[in-house]
Formats: structure tokens, sequence, C-alpha cells
């Protein structure tokens, strides 16, 4: 789910909230007494709210404390619903404190879902709407972390620039919305064939950066050929059952002492340019042989 659409549904779930809050104040006010009932049955027990989080609870942002609290106040709410539902069926006035307790887990579960919702609008300004992977602005506050971290401590770390081959052409053919499609595909795959400390970010139009920690070169060299088979293999979807396959060409440089985050940067580019050069769909590391860097698209 991109962040665009975790936030829609969040957006979504209140707006269904609110309607059903209406709905069952409405059967609860002027009948008859079974609407209310089915407002507050199993059937409609989820919700919008209730089917999100079943779908998503196991993913990183939803799968922490404050959003399991607001599921549980989810299930209060439709709970006490319940509750006084039966009451008004057998024709009970319904006591003060528990309509007080209803009401006051219906109007906790929106203010929780608001707070919730400016949380992941903070933590998704840092993510790249279109492929989901963190974009530029973070990249380099996690780099210059990393470095400072491989320099302290010693350790190898790997930097990479990944360039799609050939994307110009993708969009020149078959068009933008193919080419966002492509670029979506792509940083999918990425993301799911690094390992668990590892990072990659979008660097800018078609290029991606990737952040290998405790990887000397001959190592990430290894993670990137992986990546970039599987990459090749990948038949990527695109409108009216056509499909499309694509490569990508790497540049790589270590973390040393002696270069600066940006003089990093820059040997990767160096590489990445090579690695074009040479023919694309392949995996260059700086230090290289060769002729000075050219443009090549």
């Amino acid at each position: 789910m991109r962040a665009q659409d975790l936030l829609s549904e969040l957006d979504l779930a209140v707006q269904e909230h609110f309607a059903w809050l209406k709905a069952w104040h409405r059967a609860l006010l002027c009948g008859p007494p079974e609407g209310v009932v089915s407002l507050s049955s199993a059937a409609s027990d989820l919700g919008r709210f209730g089917t999100w989080f079943l779908r998503n609870q196991h993913s990183g942002l939803v799968n922490q404390p404050a959003v399991r609290s607001i599921a549980r106040l989810h299930e209060e709410l439709r709970e006490r619903a319940r509750a006084l539902a039966a009451r008004a069926v057998d024709g009970a006035s319904l006591p003060d404190a528990e309509y007080d307790a209803f009401m006051d887990a219906a109007s906790g579960f929106v203010m929780q879902v608001r707070r919730l919702e400016r949380a992941f609008t903070a933590a998704f300004s840092d993510v790249d709407p279109l492929t989901g992977v963190l974009n530029r602005h973070a990249m380099y506050r996690e780099l210059e972390r990393e470095r400072a971290r491989a320099v302290r401590m010693g350790r190898p770390c790997a930097l990479a620039i990944a360039d799609l081959d050939h994307f110009k052409a993708v969009n020149d053919c078959h068009g933008h919305a193919a080419g966002d499609r492509v670029l979506a595909a792509a940083a999918e795959l990425f993301a799911s064939g690094l390992r668990a400390y590892d990072s990659v970010y979008r660097y800018g139009g078609e290029e991606f950066l990737f952040c290998l920690p405790e990887a000397p070169l001959d190592v990430a060299r290894q993670i990137l050929e992986r990546i970039l088979s599987s990459l090749s293999a990948r038949a990527i979807p695109l409108a009216e059952g056509a499909e499309l396959t694509i490569t990508c060409s790497f540049g790589v440089a270590e973390i040393t002492p002696d270069a600066t985050l940006e003089e990093t940067l820059a040997r990767a580019d160096q590489a990445l340019y090579a690695a074009k050069r040479e023919g694309r769909a392949r995996v260059c590391t700086w230090p290289m042989t060769g002729e000075p860097r050219t443009a090549a698209s």
C-alpha cells in the first residue's frame, strides 16, 4: 500500500464511522428497534477501519502499539453498540453511564485516528509517494549517519547508484503512466532483494541509491548482481495486458575515511557511467579503469 492510499483509507474510515454513528442514532431514536440491532450486528461489526486493520495489521507502519490501541478502541465501540442495541430492543431505558461510555469510545476513536493520520503524514514526508521507498531528503540524513558509523567503527559500507536502462524509451513508447508502473515495480523488487539492514532510496528520476552496511565491494557486487538478475527476469505488467522487461546499471563505491559523503557518491556515479559505457545491465565498482566520465542516457 502506498502512502497516499493508506492515508486515504484512514480518512474514509473516519467518514464511514460518522455515517455509521449517525445511522445508529437515527435507528435508536426513530426506530424501528431492529434497525439499531442490524447496525450493531456482527455482519457490520468490522466497519471500514476494522477491515483495513485486519488487512494491514502485520505491515511495518500498522504493526505498532498506537495502531493496535485504536483497533482495541474500535472493537470496544462496536461491543458497546451491541449492548445498547440489545437494551433498546427489549424496551429498556439506556443507562447514562453505558451511553456515555459508548460516546466516549466513539469520539476517542476519531481523535486517535486523526492523531495517527498526523503521525503517518510526518513519517511519509520522507517517503517517495510513487515508489514507496525513502526519498532524497531522508537519504542524506541517513547516509551521513551511516558514514559516521562506518568510519568510527572501521567497518565496510558500500553505496550504489542504480539507473534504469533506456528508461526514456519506456516513457516515449509506452507513456508516462507506464513509466510510473516500471518505477514502482523496480522499487518493490529492489526493496525485496535487500538484506534486513540495507536501504534503498529514490535518488531522482529513474535513479535509486542503495546503502549496504557491512558490505565490502565484493559482497555489494554479489547483492546487486542478484537484484539485477531478478529485475531482468521479471515481466512488468502494463495497460491492456502488455508486459515489459527492463534492466538497470549499477555503480558502486565504498565509504572511506578520506572521502566525504559527496565524494563517495561522486565515485559511485563515475562507476555507474562506466557500467553504461560498457553496455549497461551490469555492476561496476570504483575505482575502475577506462575513460573519464561522459554523459550517457
